[in-house]
């Protein structure tokens, strides 16, 4: 029997009508008929709780004794719930007649002697009570169902409830929650096709997400999609949402919900920032137990967020009916921010609440981050400004109109971040500030300028060069910029030195608006002659490169920077690299403590620091001295500023598969700078020569020699044994002239060996395979005369190589004459 019997609130047992076009999970159409004691199905508004209650009893036997009751909001007042609830059980014949006016004992009497099975559903059980009454009313069913094995119960609500979680301490309690309530893209597109509307698999999924899966939104919008043509239109989905929010009883939900949809996602202690009331955490776990917001535990912390169209209405709905609480909201978000130490999203949020001064203000204190790790946010927030107020604030104007069109297309093939960090380029700003800013000039070229040392400092010296070149332009074009062309000028000829741009450094070092720069006091730069300093680094380094004839005094004018910052550490780089070209130790060994000393003054984990411990590594290999080389590069990072210099520290090591698996690393690397491209070329070159594989040998030399020629570099090729350059080079004068004659070794002794180590013994098995060399031009015949595989002679080969600081056959039969180890064959002497 079912109660089917129409009575006035505050019960109604009118079935619920069940509409044609919806879809129904049968999993949950069996729990509920798994006759648990208690069911609980919970969800917020339209998540289907009704519907899938509907459903069910359309598929009950007619047998079944069952009788369904919706609630209605008088039903607070714990005195008529229970009124209401006797009345109606009375009329659909499930009890008899009440008697007496204590209808909460009667029912409980009523209940608890019954000995047939009955099924009871209340329907939008969330009116039941308030606070202390509401947990009293679930006590007391709790115990109705516990005391009578007869008794079924099934609650239908909006919130969760103590019988959800205390009933489930005495009895077995079947939970439907909003997760099992969720549609499925699945779902969707079923429901789509009764509803008579085209959806692809892309927009059931878009839907589903979109919605978090709520059932009466997305039917809705099905629904007035087909009206729309059939097409799905999420242009509709806002309307729901907006009407829901409007039929929300408590105005603290109402604005806890539309105030924590401004961010992202939100944990509790946010929520207590941008929703401040009393009740926030109960309004919280409630609206999350509703199932309106997803969880997510990060760090030992629940972060919440909304479905992503739900969010987008909300947001609408704010920011239509309530903008003035929208923008008090962004100011809140914007402080929480910059005290987590996120000055990007706090800019974001300045610009939703109109605080221009504020963004101004943001962009001017965190702008080599910005510029550099943050640029496509950056830009965003920036486009977001009215075109006349970003007029009147230089940054702002250099984020909208520069380095948006800049930026690559921020996808899966864009180059990514930089990995260093800039630091916040205090002194360098200062000195920029005190020789481009002042009163009737424009702001626009201090940014700029600012630009360009940011993106140099954090690797990315395209941007630099991109920054210097449009901050140069505007000079030319503007007086009021006419102070930055020598200091962006300058940026330009050391950044195409710092990549190895050798020539082209040169074409801008010799640019009119370079000759005027004077020195500081006793050679040391005075503030505002900040571009004078960066273009006496970038001759210094061209000298060094180019192996020019006065390199030397060219090094020595640099001078003595006063501040120690990145700018001092390229002079220790570069006289490093000049004392790498003398050979002799006590120089060598005297930078090289230069070199480990400068790291201690700058920013750990920087561009800069990673420069000078890469330097480091290369000066002792330029020194012969490649086991304290290793040491320094025991816990030295790979990445595409060291991956050259780790190339170099195989090759010396005798590890030749490395030394290339290295160099070809670094060579698909984007941003590989030329100086870079030509040692891992080199590197190549090397070790497949010392492994035997001369055609690959002269490719990768051959495209050695074209990095050198082209760019200007000369430095470079000194790292390379002289030996294996002249086998390599052949009998082509050209490519003979590019290794100048003042640093060629002058002894057949620096042929075989450019290492002051001492000789390392080698093995009997060693001496074996180095004398089968003597008659066999390479492993195959060796591993045949000594029994051996072709691989394990190839492993014997390369420790020999290593002992004898050799990198080829014939240098290693030359190396062993000298040393008394092997005697030369007749097949060798005519080699």
């Amino acid at each position: 029997m079912r109660g089917v019997i129409d009575t006035a609130p505050p019960v109604v047992i009118k079935r619920p009508r069940t509409p044609r076009d919806i879809v129904v999970d049968p999993e949950l159409l069996r729990l509920l008929g798994s006759h648990s004691p208690l069911t609980v199905v919970r969800g917020p508004r339209g998540f289907g709780k009704t519907t899938l209650v509907g459903a069910w009893l359309d598929a009950l036997p007619a047998e079944e004794e069952v009788v369904y009751l919706r609630l209605t909001r008088a039903c607070n007042d714990p005195a008529v719930f229970w009124q209401g609830l006797a009345e109606g059980l009375q009329a659909a014949g499930a009890v008899d007649p009440v008697a007496g006016a204590d209808h909460r004992g009667e029912v409980v009497r009523l209940l608890t002697t019954r000995t047939r099975p009955l099924t009871v559903i209340l329907d939008d059980y969330h009116h039941a009570g308030r606070q202390a009454d509401a947990a009293d009313i679930d006590d007391e069913l709790v115990e109705l169902v516990r005391q009578n094995d007869h008794l079924f119960l099934v609650v239908a609500t909006r919130t969760s409830r103590v019988l959800e979680t205390t009933g489930s301490l005495s009895i077995d309690v079947t939970v439907i929650s909003p997760r099992e309530l969720r549609l499925t893209p699945a779902a969707v597109a079923a429901l789509a096709a009764r509803a008579g509307v085209t959806v692809g698999e892309a927009q059931a999924g878009r839907l589903a997400v979109g919605f978090g899966g709520w059932p009466a939104a997305i039917r809705d919008v099905l629904v007035r999609s087909r009206g729309d043509g059939g097409r799905l239109n999420l242009a509709l989905a806002d309307q729901y949402i907006a009407t829901m929010v409007r039929d929300l009883r408590h105005e603290a939900v109402r604005s806890f919900m539309l105030r924590t949809a401004v961010p992202d996602e939100f944990d509790a202690e946010l929520a207590g920032r941008i929703a401040p009331d009393e009740r926030v955490l109960a309004i919280l776990r409630n609206v999350r137990s509703a199932g309106l917001l997803g969880e997510e535990v990060r760090d030992e912390r629940r972060v919440y967020s909304y479905a992503p169209l739900v969010r987008q209405a909300l947001v609408r709905v704010l920011t239509e009916s309530r903008p003035e609480e929208l923008r008090d909201v962004h100011a809140t978000l914007m402080d929480w921010h910059l005290q987590a130490g996120d000055p990007v999203r706090a800019i974001v949020h300045a610009v939703h609440a109109g605080s221009w001064d504020a963004v101004e203000r943001l962009m001017e204190e965190h702008w080599p981050r910005l510029i550099t790790q943050e640029p496509w946010a950056m830009v965003a927030a920036a486009q977001l400004i009215p075109p006349e107020v970003a007029a009147t604030h230089p940054r702002l104007q250099v984020a909208r109109d520069e380095v948006g069109p800049a930026l690559p297309a921020q996808d899966e093939t864009a180059l990514p971040v930089p990995p260093w960090p800039t630091g916040d380029l205090q002194g360098i700003t200062a000195e920029l500030r005190a020789q481009v800013a002042g009163p009737g000039r424009d702001g626009t070229a201090l940014a700029l300028l600012q630009w360009g040392v940011a993106a140099v400092m954090a690797g990315d010296l395209a941007t630099g060069l991109y920054a210097f070149g449009r901050c140069r332009e505007r000079g030319h074009e503007r007086a009021a910029l006419a102070g930055a062309v020598a200091p962006a000028t300058a940026g330009l000829a050391l950044t195409h030195a710092l990549l190895g741009d050798v020539e082209i450094a040169r074409a801008w070092l010799a640019d009119p608006a370079l000759s005027g720069l004077r020195a500081g006091v006793d050679g040391r730069s005075a503030p505002e002659d900040l571009a004078a300093t960066a273009a006496r680094i970038a001759r210094a380094l061209v000298a060094v490169d180019a192996l020019d004839e006065d390199l030397e005094d060219v090094v020595d004018a640099m001078g003595e920077r006063h501040r120690r910052d990145e700018l001092w550490a390229l002079t220790v780089f570069v006289r490093a690299a000049r004392a790498g070209l003398s050979g002799q130790g006590g120089e060598v060994s005297r930078w090289a403590a230069h070199l480990r000393a400068a790291g201690h003054y700058l920013p750990r984990a920087g561009l800069a620091e990673t420069l000078v411990r890469v330097a480091l590594v290369d000066v002792l290999l330029d020194g012969g001295m490649a086991v304290a080389a290793r040491q320094a590069a025991q816990d030295l990072p790979v990445s595409v500023v060291s991956l050259a210099t780790l190339a170099r520290l195989s090759l010396a090591d005798g590890d030749y598969p490395r030394a290339v698996a290295h160099a070809r690393t670094g060579l698909a690397h984007p941003r590989l700078s030329q100086r870079a491209a030509l040692d891992c070329h080199l590197a190549i070159a090397s070790a497949q020569h010392a492994l035997g594989e001369r055609m690959a040998a002269r490719r990768a030399f051959e495209q050695a020699v074209e990095a050198a020629v082209g760019s200007g570099q000369r430095r470079p090729l000194l790292g390379m044994r002289y030996a294996t350059f002249l086998q390599l080079a052949g009998n082509d004068a050209d490519v003979l002239a590019l290794w100048p004659e003042r640093f060629r070794p002058t002894s057949a002794e620096a042929l075989v060996t450019t290492t002051t180590r001492p000789a390392e013994p080698l093995s009997r098995r060693e001496r074996q395979v180095l004398d089968a060399l003597a008659r066999h031009s390479g492993a195959v015949g060796v591993a045949q005369e000594l029994g051996l595989s072709v691989n394990t002679v190839k492993t014997h080969l390369r420790a020999v190589y290593r002992k004898l600081g050799v990198g080829s056959r014939e240098e290693a039969l030359v190396a062993a004459v000298s040393r008394g180890q092997a005697v030369p064959s007749p097949l060798w002497a005519k080699g």
